[in-house]
């Protein structure tokens, strides 16, 4: 089994036509680009999910905190 068979038999099947092409295409994507950097498809997951991905949620999330803040003293500024 190659692995494109093998990474998308694990799932993939929800019922919802445009879901699956959408998973189908993503699992394609990751597994060109597993063998491109020389590592599985599994651990390109877990690089990006467990740890790529969160990292950028939470500075995202920092940095919305701190331009909100900075526009709320702009604000405060322009109002005396």
């Amino acid at each position: 089994m190659n692995e494109y068979e093998r990474a998308l038999s694990t799932m993939g099947d929800s019922g919802i036509q445009w879901i699956d092409i959408l998973f189908r295409w993503c699992v394609v994507l990751l597994v060109d680009a597993a063998e491109v950097l020389g590592i599985s498809y599994e651990a390109l997951n877990v690089y990006l999910f467990v740890f790529l991905l969160p990292v950028a949620l939470l500075c995202s999330g920092l940095l919305n905190i701190f331009l909100y803040k900075r526009f709320q003293d702009e604000v405060a500024k322009a109002r005396v």
